[in-house]
């Protein structure tokens, strides 16, 4: 009888070597055209470098429970950022408000004083 792995550990994946001649460096795709898929990159690039250019999907099925917990941590990063731009515009109409009051202070006061 075959032992199965506990839900949510990683799976052993074999990182291939690549024109440099390094291990790949195994990432997973945030992008919404492909997400949660891995991929093994170059461990040189980074945003904006390609380091050698190698780059190749991997099809692993990720474990559910770390789906889940993906799905769950992307909409709540939404609704963060959501929460955030409400926050935004409701802080520039308070500025907004201020700047009037301050203005009508400003025109009683020297109205007063003339």
């Amino acid at each position: 009888m075959r032992k199965e792995p506990p839900q949510g550990e990683e799976v052993a994946v074999a990182a291939p070597h690549y024109y440099c001649g390094r291990l790949a460096r195994l990432q997973t795709s945030w992008a919404k055209s492909n997400p949660l898929q891995r991929f093994f990159v170059c461990p040189k690039s980074e945003r904006g470098k390609k380091g050698c250019g190698f780059f190749v999907w991997v099809d692993i099925e990720m474990p559910p429970r770390e789906r889940a917990l993906i799905a769950w941590l992307l909409r709540t990063k939404r609704q963060v950022e959501d929460q955030i731009g409400r926050a935004r515009s409701r802080e520039k109409k308070l500025w907004i408000a201020l700047f009037i009051y301050w203005a009508f202070v400003f025109m009683v006061w020297f109205g007063n004083v003339v």
